[in-house]
C-alpha cells in the first residue's frame, strides 16, 4: 500500500507545472518534432510545405548542455547545428545559432514543451511549429 501511494505522489508531482516545468529548462537533452512548416518570401503570402519537400528533419534533437541540435534529413544527410545563446524570460527558453548561411532563432514553452522555429537569410524565412519531449 506504500508503495502505491509512493508511485501516485511522484506521478503527481511529475504532473504538476512546478514538476513538469523542469523538463524543458535546458537541464535535460529533448526531441523536437515538427508539425508545421511555413515558407515565407518577401512579396508573397507564405505557403505551407512539408519535411519531405524541403529535405527538412522530422525530429530534432537538442542538447542545451552540449549547446547542440542534431538531426537526419529524410535523404540521410545529418544536420549538426551549434547553439550559440541560451536566455529564458517569462517561461521560454529561447535558443540561438548560425548555420552556414542562415540564422535561427526557437523558442520552447518551458512548462508546455510547445516549440517555434525561424530559420532565414536576406531572401526568405522559414517557420516551424512542434512540439518537444524529454528524450
Amino acid at each position: 500500500m506504500r508503495i502505491m501511494f509512493l508511485a501516485a505522489a511522484a506521478l503527481a508531482l511529475s504532473l504538476s507545472p512546478d514538476g513538469f516545468a523542469a523538463t524543458f529548462d535546458g537541464s535535460q537533452p529533448i526531441i523536437c518534432a515538427t508539425f508545421e512548416i511555413l515558407e515565407c518570401e518577401p512579396g508573397l503570402r507564405c505557403e505551407e510545405e512539408t519535411v519531405d519537400n524541403l529535405d527538412a528533419p522530422q525530429f530534432l534533437q537538442i542538447s542545451v548542455q552540449d549547446k547542440t541540435i542534431t538531426a537526419t534529413r529524410p535523404s540521410g544527410a545529418a544536420v549538426n547545428a551549434k547553439i550559440d545563446l541560451v536566455r529564458s524570460a517569462e517561461g521560454q527558453m529561447f535558443l540561438q545559432g548560425i548555420e552556414k548561411t542562415r540564422g535561427w532563432s526557437m523558442a520552447i514553452n518551458e512548462a508546455k514543451g510547445n516549440m517555434s522555429l525561424a530559420i532565414h537569410d536576406d531572401a526568405s524565412s522559414y517557420v516551424i511549429f512542434g512540439a518537444c519531449t524529454p528524450r
